[in-house]
């Protein structure tokens, strides 16, 4: 007897032979020739059975009725191998008599024969038939399968439960346990869908195949559905109003709801917030200070433990624009062109549309600078005829006298500075003036440029460009905040400036720094502090001009513990296959933090850089080692090396 694997390897010839038997099939007959008509000849005799016959379990009796068509009288059966080559049906024989093929058996694989039937008139018919004999029917390892929640799933499949029994097998559910979303497929075995429900699912799933009777066995299939990840979104302007009011939400995605909302240790709101909405994640507030504030939100969902997210964010309160029609409200502009209208839609916000519109601009220069100040609204809208006028004017309104008008090339700036048409032939309605920034030589001088309307009819639609040329700006400190430091750790910090003449020298005004740090006349801020709170004060920037530029600036360094890890080096036990989590812990520190973790053996779990959890899912078992570290605002940071334990769970 052949082995299953030899008759396996034969069965592609046996189908191709199969193929020629069943085209050779037909009947005998004979003709005669008359001068009257021909008899119309009977039907040919013809084998009526599929030629692939129903499948058998190894070692079952077996028995299947062959049948034909149009014979005529008593019908004789036998059958034969279809070639040397291809696997016999051995175990099976034929009775000629009535067709019945039974037997037990003993090949294994897909077997075949030719079967051949004569009728009483010597006509014959021949089929080539296949049988297949498989193992019994044999229930598979349980299954386990995670999906996430409202994701659809990769396609997965249940047939691994059950193995041999006669094809085609069927699988079926006992009750309804699978979650809601998704489904089983009887006739295929995969499982399709997005679950909508979080839970572990048992089930038990009955695979039955064709045989006759149908044999059944059961098989086990959990299903772990998690949540979504858990992320917290940068849902927070960077920008906010001066004494306007804001409200904001953080916003978190994934997990389980609902959410519990924190700020971290050493976050600052700005002065007018009160803090966040522990359950909505609600921000709101009246900002009475302007500056740069940084706090950092933590999340924590409901899951069990519960996923932490955090977040770090950044307010800067800034002055509102509004309406510039006073020199108290002007907008700060510099050397280049803007675009504007001179009758904003929405001004004023609670009173109908004040008369004769108009626009201030500030601008700071070192004095004796020429600066050139000119407006296209006819030249750059052909539709628009704006006439406008320029005029400029000290912080009181007051109209200085130290302009050119246009077409003047001389050196004296003696003409008050207003202008309405840069000329009248060709006649140009926009407006232009050179003006001499007066003041004491190397001092930065604050002016104001004034365009307004000259007929009153403005309109919203009515815009135009100011250019500004030849702004010389004076010496400023470059505005950006300091880094916190680490208490007892080294602090170095570099002030700067622009516009300066020649070398530019620090000091400290007024204030005090913290304990520890010191400021030298190069601006570098270094030593190590040693006491922790916010520290205010006031430097001081002086340039080599005669006489010299002076620019002072508000400073303030937060000092705090160092941060450090707390959690263990030896993280809770993950279970093989299952969904893992763990959020390493911190003290001290002023967030954000951001982590990095190193490992060449770590496997399916890994660290979330924005919060420092651990998340994930291993697929093999061992203790796998890494490193974990986190730094700070202060650019300090910590590291720890750890072990994770990866064992099969019950």
């Amino acid at each position: 007897m052949r082995s299953r694997q030899s008759h396996f390897a034969h069965s592609l010839m046996l189908l191709a032979a199969l193929g020629f038997l069943n085209a050779c099939g037909g009947g005998s007959g004979s003709s005669s020739s008359s001068s009257g008509p021909s008899p119309v000849p009977p039907p040919a005799l013809a084998i009526t059975t599929p030629s692939i016959l129903p499948g058998t379990i190894e070692g079952r009796p077996y028995s299947v009725t062959l049948a034909a068509l149009n014979g005529q009288g008593t019908l004789k059966w036998s059958i034969a191998p279809i070639s040397p080559n291809t696997v016999f049906v051995t175990g099976l024989t034929i009775n000629a008599d009535t067709g019945v093929l039974s037997g037990t058996p003993s090949f294994y694989g897909t077997g075949g024969f030719s079967a051949t039937v004569t009728d009483s008139a010597g006509r014959t018919a021949t089929q080539g038939f296949t049988v297949t004999v498989t193992s019994a029917l044999m229930a598979g390892s349980p299954l386990a399968y995670t999906a996430r929640q409202f994701q659809d799933i990769n396609i997965l499949s249940v047939t691994s439960l059950g193995s041999g029994g006669v094809f085609p097998l069927t699988y079926n559910l006992t009750g309804a346990c699978l979650p809601l979303g998704l489904r089983l497929d009887s006739t295929t075995g995969l499982l399709t869908g997005s679950a909508v429900t979080v839970g572990t699912y048992l089930c038990t799933v009955d695979v039955t195949d064709s045989f006759t009777p149908p044999e059944m066995v059961s098989g086990q299939l959990t299903i772990a559905v998690i949540p979504p990840p858990f992320t917290v979104n940068n849902s927070l302007p960077s920008t906010i109003l001066l004494n306007r009011p804001f409200s904001g939400r953080v916003v978190a995605t994934g997990g389980i709801p609902p959410y519990q909302f924190s700020l971290a240790a050493g976050s600052t709101l700005p002065p007018g917030f009160s803090g966040i909405d522990p359950s909505s994640g609600q921000v709101s507030g009246t900002p009475t200070t302007l500056g740069m504030y940084n706090f950092t939100v933590n999340v924590n969902d409901s899951s069990s433990p519960p996923q932490t997210g955090t977040e770090p964010f950044t307010f800067t309160v800034a002055t509102p624009l509004g309406r510039n029609d006073t020199p108290a409200t002007a907008t700060p502009i510099g050397n280049g062109s803007i675009m504007a209208s001179i009758s904003p839609y929405i001004d004023p916000p609670d009173n109908a549309p004040l008369p004769n519109d108009t626009d201030y601009y500030k601008l700071v220069s070192l004095a004796d600078a020429t600066v050139h100040v000119e407006t296209s609204a006819q030249r750059s809208f052909s539709a628009n005829l704006l006439d406008t006028v320029i005029e400029i004017v000290d912080g009181n309104n007051t109209r200085y006298a130290s302009c050119r008008q246009p077409g003047d090339t001389g050196t004296t700036f003696a003409s008050d500075c207003v202008n309405d048409d840069i000329s009248t032939d060709p006649v140009v309605l926009d407006s232009a003036l050179d003006f001499q920034v007066p003041g004491t030589t190397n001092s930065a001088t604050t002016f104001y440029v004034h365009v307004l309307d000259w007929r009153g009819d403005a309109r919203p639609d009515m815009q135009y460009f100011l250019n500004v040329s030849g702004v010389v700006s004076p010496l400023a400190i470059q505005s950006a905040p300091l880094l916190p430091a680490a208490r007892g750790l080294s602090y170095s910090q570099q002030l700067s400036s622009t516009n300066g003449i020649g070398n530019v020298s620090w000091s400290l005004v007024s204030g005090s720094l913290p304990p520890g740090l010191t400021l030298n006349s190069s601006g570098a801020i270094t030593g190590t502090a040693t006491l922790d709170g916010t520290y205010s004060f006031t430097v001081g920037a002086s340039d080599s001009g005669t006489p010299p530029q002076k620019a002072p600036a508000q400073e303030a360094i937060q000092v705090a513990e160092p941060v450090q890890i707390t959690s263990s080096a030896t993280l809770p036990d993950a279970c093989v296959n299952q969904p893992y989590t763990f959020a390493v812990q911190t003290s001290g520190g002023i967030p954000p933090l951001l982590w990095s973790f190193v490992s060449l053996n770590w496997v399916g779990i890994s660290l979330n850089q924005s919060n420092g959890t651990f998340g994930g899912m291993s697929s093999v078992t061992g203790t796998f080692t890494g490193t974990v570290g986190v730094n700070d605002a202060t650019t300090h940071g910590a590291s720890q090396q750890l072990s994770l334990t990866v064992k099969q769970c019950p």
